[in-house]
């Protein structure tokens, strides 16, 4: 597992060791309070009321005390160090710390604080404790689950390409196989003998030529070159340095095969493979707990978005079902992180099967390049013009921003067709999550061209911090509103 996996695990494991105390604290122990009978009344008509314990000072402030107490010593006994797939003793040690670490603090508020007996102040302690370490033991088991079925995001799994069939290649697949708590996958092999393509090494397909290059990270799933110095295949070296900047693809090299000459101004890390020593490079760089914290906001914002939205997941399907026949959702593959394949929601603004008739309309495409755009599109239905006008017919994607498809800010993820008549610079935008607002949806949308497009995104991708996404995430509202290029 490279350097950037762990430390976002590391952030996985302890925002969710945080929740689940905050469960434990505000759920389990005010429901075993009410059955030992020292609250009663704790669950009252109003939340507010004054005779909820939970909100009584005293309550309040052992809260913080409670939450990261736990979390401080498993950082005192590096209890996060050892992060993604876990043995069942590592699992019980870490869960076990922060079980430990709450008994303490729960004696001190059940015996000194509401005055218990000891052997109830003990049971009352025990239990919580109990209930938390199941909640952590679960939380432990599914994640390592998720990076071992591969079904984790992109920040926590790595498809790797390998570049050359000799022997260093053959050892690094065979410990990657090996060793799949590290969350790195095979994609394939490249090989510049044309007998060995459609062949296999280690259950791997060799999948074309190095020269080919760009065409099969477009047909397969990758997000990280791996080049582990065969000599024969030194010749590529540079050829594919110079690809992997201009697509944003990471890309990992031999220590021992590292030119001397080497010139790379990005962020470079050392990393291991079995016996073999790279160095990483990535050309597109965004720090681990700044990933982390755009994934909390997606969760959060989305989360936020769909309940308020309530009314609208009553009213749009029964007006689509009204003036229209056909299913109340388009699902649509679309193109995300690294050429990741995923299902795109949004209401159905179209006639159902609209895509058939694409090829009729092709001369009436407004937009330049791959991308299709028809002002006045005949094939939307009535209630779908004004979907699309008030861009209420993308309200179904948060969902996918709920998933991890997309995020909330970055670039518009494009259907396959779409990106596979991308220039190689424009495939840049490709190497972050993309998202359902952007540059481009907050500066006019289908009013601009599409280089000037592209262009918006890579300026996104190289200058991006939190606070950008914030700034074009709060001025996509009047944009919306004011229906600024929007059919």
């Amino acid at each position: 597992m490279f350097k950037d996996q762990k430390q976002y695990l590391q952030l996985l494991h302890i925002t969710s060791d945080l929740i689940c105390l905050f469960i434990v604290y505000w759920l389990i122990i005010p429901f075993f309070l009410k059955i030992a009978g020292l609250f009663p009344t704790f669950f009252p008509k109003t939340i507010f009321s004054e005779n909820n314990f939970c909100l009584h000072g005293w309550y309040l402030k052992l809260f913080p005390v409670f939450i990261f107490t736990p979390a401080l010593f498993m950082l005192v006994f590096r209890g996060y160090r050892k992060t993604g797939v876990q043995k069942n003793k590592t699992i019980l040690y870490q869960t076990g710390i922060i079980c430990l670490a709450c008994i303490p603090v729960l004696f001190f508020l059940f015996y000194f604080t509401l005055h218990c007996s000891f052997i109830k102040s003990l049971a009352l302690t025990s239990l919580p404790s109990f209930f938390l370490w199941i909640i952590l033991v679960l939380n432990r088991l599914y994640i390592s689950f998720s990076i071992k079925k591969g079904c984790a995001n992109a920040n926590i799994i790595r498809h790797i390409l390998i570049i050359g069939t000799g022997k260093n290649a053959i050892s690094a697949a065979e410990h990657i196989n090996t060793h799949p708590e590290y969350g790195l996958r095979i994609t394939g092999f490249l090989t510049d003998k044309d007998d060995e393509i459609g062949n296999s090494i280690t259950n791997k397909k060799i999948l074309g030529k190095v020269l080919e290059i760009t065409k099969i990270i477009h047909d397969h799933y990758t997000d990280c070159i791996l080049f582990p110095g065969d000599d024969e295949y030194s010749k590529y070296y540079k050829f594919l340095v110079n690809i992997c900047s201009i697509v944003g693809l990471d890309f990992a090299v031999a220590e021992s095969k590292l030119p001397l000459d080497v010139a790379v101004n990005n962020y470079v890390s050392s990393e291991s493979i079995g016996n073999l020593q790279l160095k990483l490079f990535k050309f597109v760089y965004r720090h681990p707990g700044l990933s982390f914290l755009k994934r909390i906001f997606d969760f959060i914002i989305s989360c936020v978005l769909i309940c308020l939205c309530m009314p609208f997941w009553i009213v749009i399907p029964i007006a689509i079902k009204l003036t229209s026949p056909g299913p109340v959702l388009f699902r649509q593959m679309r193109v995300g992180k690294y050429g990741k394949k995923f299902t795109l929601y949004k209401f159905r603004s179209m006639i159902d099967n609209a895509e058939k008739f694409q090829e009729k309309l092709l001369s009436l495409n407004e937009m330049d390049g791959p991308a299709f755009k028809i002002q006045n599109d005949p094939r939307q239905t009535i209630t779908g013009k004004i979907l699309r006008k008030t861009s209420l017919d993308e309200l179904p994607q948060l969902w996918n921003v709920l998933k991890g498809d997309i995020s909330m800010v970055g670039p518009r993820p494009a259907i396959d067709k779409e990106v596979s008549q991308y220039r190689p610079w424009e495939r840049k935008r490709l190497s972050v999550i993309q998202g359902i607002t952007c540059f481009w949806q907050v500066s006019g949308r289908n009013t601009i061209k599409f280089d000037e497009w592209m262009k918006l995104d890579l300026m996104y991708i190289d200058t991006w911090d939190i606070a950008l996404d914030f700034k074009i995430f709060f001025k996509t509202i009047p944009a919306v509103l004011l229906k600024k290029g929007a059919y």
